[in-house]
């Protein structure tokens, strides 16, 4: 059924939706219980007792008016589904979660979400899930692209909820086995509104947000939303700061009774000065213990990120049985930096060995995905059955240039930069070309062969997944293409009784592996990384606004490229020349716990355990940053009679030990310099537990204050652990921000 939950309660609506409407719409104009005490969860139920609806209502993926931690729909598989339906572990992070833990970007969200490691690097941050990447991403259930350059920073302000599908979903063409992430825009709202936030605290962190909807005719068939977000900081590692701005508009237009078509674009500009908090071990290994505030880059280091996205949707519902759904977006992605960095690791002692480099690069990219599908059921056999048959394609390209000179040498304790050499300062030195293109048919089909049981049977027929690279003189480096290729998936689940199901699943991974060539010279092209994810758990619901789940999952990935020693890489050819032959396992465990407990008491809590092995490298650990042991936590409590309006929060993100499997070159007794044979080392964090906290106070139910606490005792440790020349980054040191938000 289309989701008519923003049409204006006056207005007529066709028999196939009404039911649908009536229940899904009051939730939408709701107050916004966030604001203050009167909005419980306990007056939202005798509101909703008044109501009688004669059909079950489909589940609603946008929750900004509900007071909650969990969703009653998400859309990880192109259709809305309940979380007890899918059989695969999802945790999604809502707009009421994100509102009390002040998540403002990507990765806040990521940090705070089950079973997620957070790997950062030098200009960005990479997220795995159960020691493999998440490289796909979906916006309102779209075609599955790439993670870019910059996500860290993808401002939250335009969403209404995140989604993470942990495991592959090569049937929807996210084929890496760490998982996909699902971004819901905000959507247009008959009701007119305007919510305001301001916020400071600090290292100079100020914010201000406006968001915008209401109906834009009497009628309130066409309908808009609008947000605009101005954020400055100073980064921990001095001098740096961030200044951001973000702009998103959306319209929607019910074009006939039974079609809606949404129109929306989004602009984010970054630019990030001073920046460089990735830091060095001594040559020996050890920490050399720099303050937290200590940059490795000059003061006038830049990064300029600009991204524009405009997107376009179309429902319709053809009858009361089968919807039919497009989505078509396209965006364009700049990016230029200039930057001076110390590189490599000093001996003790002497201080010899850094230098300074300069590196500049820009960076073009362009992305359009279209996604139509086909969503209904058909009754059989005394039962109902679920069917959804689509087609998606994608389309990028990349043009990408750069420039990495030595300067001089460097003195890590007292650090001098060069001069700003001006951008760019010669011609470039490095290039490249790349267009990629993927398309595929995809279907899956429920059944219910009898009571309480489902059977999920789909896939994907990749048409094609090609690659093509040329260096930045125009001459082709590499090309491959595959096609032809059925990616399948089966799940199962069977309902134990109302509130609980058991489910089982097998999901194909699919990962292309576009400009890797086998030899001999000039190689013939890799095949695609292969596997499968495995999965079995159980889902209840321990009452009506508290979820709890618990799985058992197994990952094998094979063909992965790796290194042929017999040919070493090389400027005109770095695609050349690897070995088919990786097969890492993944294994473990998840448990989840999220919503409320209490009419006035919300938690989110998970906890992973991950095993990693690389079963062509002595069962070694392949992902040695993913610690075994991962437990996050949130609770919000909201206090009553004579403290009511007050509210508290509290949380953690605790882990085991983790490690880079690296080496050092040894110490040479004949030059006195540490130049000798390379020894394999590993340099690890201990454990930590890092808490955080909230206080809140609704002023009435419009207007609130809080004030929120990152690392609440301004624990010392290493969020990332990296290599003996760079790569190790300190947690953010304890910071305060309070926030007024308000309403009318």
């Amino acid at each position: 059924m289309l989701d008519r939950s923003y049409r204006p309660a006056s207005g007529a609506l066709p028999f196939s939706f009404r039911s649908t409407a009536v229940a899904a719409g009051l939730v939408c104009l709701l107050p916004h219980v966030s604001f203050a005490q009167s909005g419980s969860s306990a007056e939202t139920a005798s509101t909703l007792a008044e109501v009688t609806v004669t059909e079950k209502a489909a589940p609603s993926v946008y929750g900004e008016a509900v007071d909650s931690y969990i969703p009653q729909g998400v859309e990880v598989g192109k259709t809305t589904q309940s979380l007890r339906e899918i059989p695969q572990s999802v945790t999604v992070v809502t707009r009421q979660r994100m509102d009390d833990q002040a998540m403002r970007t990507l990765d806040d969200v990521m940090n705070y979400t089950t079973g997620v490691t957070r790997e950062e690097t030098w200009l960005d941050t990479t997220y795995l899930s159960r020691g493999m990447s998440i490289s796909n991403v979906r916006f309102d259930g779209g075609a599955a692209g790439s993670t870019r350059s910059g996500n860290r920073n993808l401002d939250m302000a335009q969403f209404d909820s995140v989604s993470l599908l942990r495991g592959a979903d090569g049937m929807f063409g996210a084929g890496e086995a760490g998982g996909v992430l699902n971004f819901t825009y905000k959507r247009p709202l008959a009701k007119r509104q305007t919510q305001v936030l301001l916020s400071g605290g600090t290292l100079n962190n100020y914010r201000a947000e406006i968001d915008t909807t209401g109906a834009l005719n009497q009628s309130g068939s066409v309908r808009g939303r609008f947000v605009a977000v101005n954020h400055d900081r100073r980064e921990m590692a001095e001098p740096s700061k961030l200044k951001r701005q973000m702009l998103y508009g959306a319209l929607e237009f019910d074009l006939t009774s039974s079609t809606i078509a949404t129109l929306g674009a989004s602009y984010q500009k970054d630019r990030n000065t001073g920046f460089n908090a990735s830091l060095p071990r001594y040559a020996d290994g050890t920490d050399i213990g720099f303050p937290r505030n200590t940059n490795f880059g000059a003061p006038w280091n830049w990064i300029n990120r600009e991204n524009t996205t405009v997107f376009a949707k179309l429902e319709h519902q053809l009858n009361a049985d089968w919807l039919l759904k497009t989505q078509l977006r396209h965006t364009r992605f700049n990016e230029g930096i200039n930057a001076a960095e110390i590189e490599s690791a000093p001996e003790p002692g002497t201080l010899l060995g850094t230098d300074w480099w300069i590196h500049q690069a820009k960076s073009r990219e362009r992305e359009t995905s279209f996604d139509i599908n086909l969503q209904g059921g058909f009754d059989a056999f005394g039962q109902r059955h679920d069917v959804i048959l689509g087609f998606d394609q994608h389309r990028s390209s990349n043009f990408y240039r750069s420039l990495w000179p030595r300067i001089g040498p460097a003195d890590v304790f007292n650090r001098i930069p060069p001069a700003d050499p001006g951008y760019p300062l010669g011609e470039w030195a490095n290039g490249s070309q790349t267009q990629a293109q993927k398309s595929g048919f995809y279907g899956s089909v429920r059944l219910r062969p009898i009571d309480r049981w489902a059977v999920i049977l789909g896939g994907r027929y990749v048409l094609q997944d090609r690659n093509t690279q040329h260096d930045m003189d125009g001459a082709l480096t590499s090309k491959s293409r595959e096609s032809n290729v059925f990616v399948p998936y089966a799940g199962l689940v069977y309902e134990l009784s109302k509130s609980a199901s058991l489910y089982a699943s097998t999901a194909e991974i699919y990962q292309s592996q576009a400009g890797k060539f086998s030899a001999p010279l000039p190689g013939s092209p890799l095949d695609p990384v292969r596997g499968r994810t495995y999965e079995l758990g159980i889902k209840g619901e321990l009452n009506k606004d508290l979820m709890a789940s618990a799985a058992l999952f197994r990952t094998e990935k094979r063909g992965q490229a790796v290194y042929d020693p017999a040919y070493p890489q090389t400027d005109w050819r770095g695609g050349c020349c690897y070995f088919r032959d990786g097969y890492q396992l993944s294994q473990g465990l998840d448990l989840e716990m999220t919503g409320r407990i209490t009419p006035n008491f919300q938690v989110a809590v998970g906890y992973t355990y991950n095993s990693n092995q690389d079963r062509r490298k002595d069962n070694a650990q392949f992902s040695t940053v993913t610690p075994r042991h991962l437990f996050k936590a949130w609770a919000d409590y909201r206090m009553s009679g004579a403290l009511r309006g007050w509210s508290l929060g509290a949380g953690v993100v605790a882990q085991g030990s983790n490690f880079r499997a690296s080496g050092i070159s040894a110490y040479n007794p004949s030059t006195g310099r540490y130049d000798g044979a390379w020894t394999p080392y590993n340099f690890t964090s201990p454990g930590y537990a890092v808490w955080s906290a909230r206080v809140g106070y609704a002023i009435n139910k419009d207007w609130s204050v809080a004030m929120n606490v990152g690392n609440l005792f301004d624990k010392t440790y290493y969020s990332t652990v990296g290599y003996a020349g760079y790569g190790n980054f300190y947690g953010e040191k304890r910071t305060v921000t309070v926030s007024l938000k308000g309403r009318f």
